[in-house]
Order: structure tokens, then C-alpha cells, then sequence
């Protein structure tokens, strides 16, 4: 019995402590792959977008750079977006100046009773 008991107890502590030590390796080489960073140049900083700047993930140390037909098409869109933006400034403020034009105020039309109307039509005829 004393000898079943030591081998199994073993067993498990041994599993516990190769999970641990797995994680701790695990744990040990995060930290030194991010405290080893070595960021490259970033090129036309301007215009990367974010998903171009994963790339950081597989090679920190790369230069990070835009293809010219990338480059042009990126800038074409800021382009238009801007173009886009005056075009919008340029219609908003023209709504309020039209409301605050003096416009003429539109006077009630006071409706005389119905007596009165009566008696009106019965002077005439």
C-alpha cells in the first residue's frame, strides 16, 4: 500500500509542476520578446493605416512601407474626403442664413362671425 501511494502522488505534483513551468517559460519569453522590441522605420506616417501597421506583430524590426498604387489610392481618398468636407461646410451655412433673412410676417385672417356675415348679405340684396 505504501508503495501505490508514493508513485501516484508523485505522478500528479510532477503534472502540476511541468504545467507551471510551462507557463512560467511561457510567461518568461512574452516579456522578453516585448521588452526586446525593435521598432523600424515607419514610412509615409501619415498615410499607414492601422491594419497595415500589423505587420508589426510578425517583424517589429521591419520598415514599414506603402506599394506607390497604395499610396495613391490612399491619398486620392483623403482627397475626395476633404473635397467631400468643404462641400458640406459650404451647404451648411448657407441653410441658417436663409431662415435668418427678415421674412414677412403673414397676417391672421380674422374670420367675422357668422351673424355679421348674414346681416351683410341681407343689406345688399
Amino acid at each position: 500500500p505504501l508503495g501505490l501511494a508514493g508513485p501516484a502522488s508523485f505522478k500528479t505534483s510532477f503534472k502540476e509542476l511541468k504545467k507551471k513551468l510551462f507557463k512560467r517559460r511561457r510567461v518568461l519569453n512574452r516579456q522578453r520578446r516585448l521588452k526586446h522590441r525593435v521598432v523600424g522605420a515607419v514610412i509615409d506616417e501619415g498615410l499607414i493605416t492601422r491594419h497595415h501597421l500589423k505587420k508589426r506583430a510578425s517583424s517589429a524590426r521591419a520598415n514599414i512601407t506603402l506599394s506607390g498604387k497604395k499610396r495613391r489610392k490612399l491619398l486620392q481618398q483623403i482627397r475626395l474626403a476633404q473635397k467631400e468636407k468643404a462641400a458640406m461646410e459650404v451647404e451648411a451655412p448657407q441653410k441658417p442664413a436663409r431662415t435668418n433673412e427678415p421674412q414677412p410676417k403673414s397676417k391672421k385672417k380674422t374670420k367675422a362671425p357668422q351673424d355679421i356675415d348674414m346681416e351683410d348679405l341681407e343689406d345688399k340684396s
